[in-house]
């Protein structure tokens, strides 16, 4: 381990608060806050390093050796440690940032065995038993046991937050099914992936039922640690049922138990245990969709029978391809999307007649052109033009392709294509709630706003555990109807989730210098380049395809007063 990786096992204060690291506590005013391990990491790093300023690319360096993490991992930590020490990042106490350079602790840090403080402080800590008792898994870390806290950190996502209560307390008229990730029974992190992966498919499969109306991946998968009994998460869900299983992969064979389950009174109104070989795995989700369609007693179309029973490749090598590239979409980052793209490019590469993995493929393409990831947003989207046009030839019933289109049709300014496309990609898919969101998105930049909030609220009931990126939207919808300080409040709250959304601090400035607080939206440009140094007119000019002008010039014209230079 690197004499740099940090070492401390013992309690020490900042700020007047006692941090321990072996059980990723920090007590604070007679009570305790349980950090997440690599949130925890990275404030061990900055108090043994508190004065100099330690840059993103030295945490990552040190904390996350030898692994690709996202881009958003060190500034989800910042902000996490300033919410726990109640620091204020425009008049920092704690954690400072140095625009460009990086962050420093700024607060006084004792060490462990200085002074009496700490000590009486970690006597009241384990008086505490009921919230301070440490797990026998934590108990053990000194030195080269730090390790694991660390492959710990890497594997726990930052922003946990349990689901809100559903938007919608009416019942569905379709019988509304959240699918919980299937558990891991092999425990071993590299195959997590797979479970997700499989998941997610039941998802996409059970979602183009039009008779079900099935809760969206991003929401279900805040319970894949199995938090929450059946009776609660229908009522966060506002779900009836609740499908639930395990999976069991050793070499080329498979497991997979699961189960329908009758939410409000835990009641299994179906079950079944799968055991073959890994290349089975098409027709036990083919056997897993009907089954659950038929305990539900929908009735399916032809067309869905057909749709249902189909398979998406002959190749399990590309499948598994595509679904690496699945898990490391979702980070949403430029690091992570350029892995996705690698492992699609595999899929395709083992299976050229692939269609979804073709459009994945189209949606990296478009995600570098809308996120300002490249300097040539115009190509990146011709791009995923032709993967999608690939795509659609292989599967115009894929729903992605028609959502990918809709994204590349709104940045090209053709916003009645855009809508239509959106449409279309809901059509296919009746429960596709980026779809929904996409659509408000689209309809917004048209100029109608009104109809978009009505059609983005769909998205929310479809993923109840609302997505930084629909409250994004709603923020520049809000911007678009002129009302900034709503706007704003928007923004904030997109940042809260997931401060290194860069396109939603951009918007926060904007929204921030309408709204008359100037000196705020300077601060958030600060922020903003310290994430990306790069930031310029120049690359923003693509970013808001609104169709009358006035209305991106009025984003543009608030960047500029924020201090976003032509450079």
């Amino acid at each position: 381990m690197s004499e740099e990786r940090p070492t401390w096992t013992e309690a020490f204060n900042v700020a007047g608060r006692v941090v321990e690291p072996t059980s990723l506590r920090v007590a604070m005013d007679g009570h305790g806050v349980r950090l997440e391990a690599k949130v925890m990491l990275v404030l061990v790093y900055l108090a043994e390093h508190a004065g100099r300023v330690v840059s993103r690319a030295e945490l990552e360096e040190h904390l996350w050796p030898g692994r690709v993490v996202t881009e958003d991992s060190v500034t989800k930590a910042i902000a996490k440690l300033r919410r726990v020490f109640r620091d204020d990042a425009h008049n920092p106490q704690v954690i400072e940032t140095i625009p460009k350079s990086g962050y420093r602790l700024i607060a006084d840090v004792t060490r462990p065995g200085e002074g009496a403080a700490a000590t009486a402080a970690v006597s009241n800590m384990t008086t505490q038993s009921a919230f301070w008792q440490r797990g026998p898994a934590l108990a053990w870390i000194t030195g080269a046991g730090l390790a694991a806290l660390l492959l710990l950190g890497f594997l726990t996502e930052l922003d946990r937050e349990r689901p809100g209560p559903a938007s919608s307390t009416q019942p569905p008229s379709r019988p509304a099914v959240a699918v919980i990730p299937f558990g891991n029974l092999d425990r071993i992190p590299e195959d997590e992936y797979f479970a997700n992966g499989i998941t997610a498919d039941l998802i996409t499969d059970l979602s183009k039922v039009k008779g079900l109306l099935v809760i969206a991946p991003r929401t279900t998968f805040a319970y894949r640690d199995g938090g929450g009994e059946a009776g609660q998460i229908s009522a966060e869900l506002d779900v009836e049922y609740l499908l639930t299983g395990s999976i069991q992969r050793r070499g080329d064979s498979l497991r997979i138990n699961v189960r329908l389950i009758q939410a409000r009174d835990g009641r299994t109104l179906w079950g079944e245990r799968y055991a073959g070989d890994v290349s089975d795995v098409f027709a036990f989700q083919d056997r897993i969709t009907t089954s659950v369609v038929a305990a539900l007693k929908v009735e399916l179309a032809p067309d869905e029978q057909r749709w249902l029973t189909s398979r998406p490749t002959e190749s399990i090598a590309a499948y598994e391809a595509y679904l690496r590239g699945l898990e490391a979409h979702g980070g949403r980052s430029e690091t992570q999307n350029l892995a996705a793209r690698r492992h699609f490019e595999a899929a395709i590469s083992l299976d050229p007649q692939f269609a979804r993995a073709y459009a994945g493929l189209a949606l990296t393409h478009s995600r570098e052109a809308i996120d300002g990831w490249t300097a040539t947003p115009l190509h990146s989207l011709d791009l995923a033009t032709q993967f999608a046009d690939a795509a659609a030839g292989m599967d115009s019933s894929l729903p992605q392709v028609h959502f990918v289109t809709g994204q590349i049709l709104l940045f090209q300014r053709r916003h009645a294509q855009a809508v239509a496309a959106a449409e279309r990609a809901i059509e296919v898919d009746p429960n596709y709630a980026d779809a929904f969101a996409l659509l408000a998105w689209t309809l917004n930049y048209a100029g109608r706003p009104e109809k978009a909030i009505t059609v983005l609220n769909m998205a929310m009931r479809l993923n109840p555990r609302t997505p930084a990126s629909y409250l994004e939207i709603l923020g520049e919808i809000y911007f678009a109807e002129g009302r900034y300080e709503d706007s704003a409040s928007a923004f904030q709250e997109v940042l809260h989730i997931n401060p290194a959304y860069l396109r939603a601090r951009l918007w926060n400035a904007a929204a921030l210098v309408r709204a008359g607080s100037g000196d705020l939206a300077a601060w958030e440009i600060v922020e903003a380049l310290v994430a990306s140094p790069q930031l310029a007119m120049t690359r923003l000019a693509f970013a808001f395809p609104f169709k009358d002008p006035r209305t991106r010039e009025t984003v543009l014209n608030a960047l500029r007063d924020a201090g976003v230079t032509d450079r």
